[in-house]
């Protein structure tokens, strides 16, 4: 049988265009399996809204898994989590892809802001990007500790939202392509 992560690393190399739909548990994504979608978003905003709280790493890193394995055990199509940050440093997102492995998510996105994380809907003054450096050993952090190979880490450059034009957004993808990441968004 084909793994969820393998299903997922399949549609983002598609020559088709694929579309994912958000979910936040596991009823709603039981609907995006059923209406048809080939993937869910597991959506940090939508998320922290469900459990009452704002977008800005207010809910735990525990409590966010323990909805993706809701929305996991009640379907049979990839999850990509909205990891947010990777949720703290590079020890963070080792143990995440660890954990979001364990529950048969299928990648996870991770944006290139400070821990806690800032909505990305927030006034741009407001964010701050990481250091290069530093995000691109999250990422190989994460490809080194995923032990299923079609396990995906998609990286998320945040340069438009803080402010920045496209000389930096295009650094930082060139950055993120060459640690490892799996796609940009």
């Amino acid at each position: 049988m084909i793994s969820k992560a393998q299903l997922f690393k399949n549609l983002i190399k598609s020559n088709s265009l694929e579309f994912l739909m958000e979910a936040h548990n596991g009823i709603s994504a039981k609907i995006v399996e059923e209406v048809g979608f080939k993937g869910i978003w597991g959506s940090g905003l939508a998320i922290s809204a469900s459990l009452g709280l704002r977008d800005n790493n207010e809910a735990s890193w525990t409590q966010v898994l323990d909805v993706c394995e809701f929305m996991s055990d009640s379907t049979n199509i990839p999850i990509l989590l909205d990891g947010d940050t990777g949720f703290g440093n590079f020890n963070n997102m080792r143990r995440l892809v660890k954990k979001l492995e364990q529950r048969d998510i299928a990648g996870v996105c991770i944006e290139d802001k400070l821990f806690p994380k800032t909505n990305s809907f927030i006034n741009n003054s407001y964010q701050i990007l990481a250091d290069i450096d530093e995000f691109c050993g999250k990422i190989k952090v994460a490809k080194d500790t995923q032990s299923d190979s079609s396990f995906s880490v998609i990286a998320r450059v945040e340069a438009f939202i803080a402010g920045y034009g496209l000389h930096e957004a295009i650094k930082r993808a060139e950055a993120y392509r060459s640690a490892g990441a799996d796609a940009i968004l």
